[in-house]
């Protein structure tokens, strides 16, 4: 179930099939240019200024999730814009994906009152309550690739999660010639409204542009063991099961073992483009995969960030509340491609 933003996010989102772009690319393909970053992996005491920077522009990054591919490419984007805007840039977080882990950094964080702040959170409800006397103070919060269910932030810069999945779904059925038969989404848990929009918009797509049924939305966590035992459930219950859709990492990987355990012919989509899943794509493990741009979101959310703390544009001209990033469809066909080659994570920026 959608978080109550997100389900006004998700109604606001819903277009015709005239709006969806081709398979290749579903938004504008943007040239992100990953400049060059020696050591993506932030630490507590991790920190990037190119000069000495003005009074008041310290900016703080809090993400979880630390050695995860999608962050370590999202803390290049945000180091070079804090090079650009010459500011000095702070990146913490925890290898966790728990709430209890990342709350007990942005505490930490907190304390130490940075000026501006980037923060990437999984549950879009626990840290509202949390982070209200930063933002009452009237300091900048910006969310790449998150979002506070309160609405109490600058500005959230994430990929368009339902919008990006209802037209994968679209694209995928259209591409695999799929007319009938029945579909399984693995995603996390309901909390997360990132996740919840991506499996929320796959089964909208689905439903409202194709003759396929879709089987109630499983939730796994990131458990691969969890999601590998609920396709291999689904196949043994459901003998027309065509089509599998999983919303993270650890869910791709399981659901791809779970339809190697089945046996049958069944397409799977997945979401992020990590080295593993780009491996696995061209196993035959994935047959797409749902890229987005989190270079472009750490460079545009630090950016942001800078300008309002160096008096360049107050938070009062910050009038778009979510701004969305480019996102793509990659196939075994185009992964080699030019074109998608700034979609596909990175360990480091070289």
């Amino acid at each position: 179930m959608l978080t109550q933003t997100n389900a006004k996010e998700a109604g606001a989102h819903r277009r015709s099939s005239r709006s969806r772009m081709a398979l290749i690319a579903m938004t504008s393909i943007g040239v992100l240019a990953l400049a060059a970053c020696a050591n993506a992996t932030p630490s507590d005491t991790d920190s990037t200024s190119s000069v000495s920077p003005a009074v008041g522009t310290s900016i703080t990054m809090v993400t979880p999730a630390t050695t995860d591919e999608f962050y370590l490419t999202m803390y290049c984007g945000a180091r070079d814009a804090a090079a650009e805007q010459e500011v000095d840039l702070t990146i913490s977080g925890t290898t966790e994906i728990t709430t209890e882990a990342v709350m007990q950094v942005v505490q930490t964080v907190l304390a130490t009152e940075p000026d501006g702040m980037l923060l990437t959170v999984w549950d879009q409800e626990a840290f509202n309550t949390t982070m209200k006397p930063y933002t009452d103070s009237g300091r900048p919060l910006v969310m790449p690739d998150s979002f506070l269910g309160s609405g109490e932030f600058t500005q959230s810069i994430r990929t368009d999660s339902y919008q990006s999945s209802y037209d994968a779904a679209v694209e995928v059925v259209s591409s695999f010639g799929l007319s009938s038969g029945k579909v399984l989404i693995v995603t996390d848990s309901p909390g997360n409204g990132i996740q919840s929009a991506r499996a929320e918009g796959f089964k909208d797509g689905i439903e409202a542009e194709t003759g396929l049924q879709v089987l109630e939305i499983q939730y796994v966590g990131n458990d691969s063991a969890k999601a590998s035992g609920t396709v291999t459930s689904a196949s043994a219950g459901n003998e027309d099961l065509v089509l599998v859709f999983s919303t993270n990492i650890g869910a791709g990987t399981g659901s791809a073992n779970g339809i190697a355990t089945a046996g049958k012919d069944i397409v799977h989509a997945g979401y992020d483009t990590s080295s593993s899943q780009v491996a696995q794509l061209r196993n035959g493990d994935y047959d797409v995969l749902v890229a987005q741009s989190p270079y472009q979101m750490g460079f545009d959310s630090v950016t942001l960030v800078a300008q309002i703390l160096k008096g360049e544009k107050t938070q009062a001209e910050v009038t778009e509340k979510t701004v969305f990033s480019n996102s793509a469809l990659v196939t075994q066909e185009n992964v080699d491609s030019p074109e998608m080659a700034n979609f596909l994570y990175k360990e480091d920026c070289s």
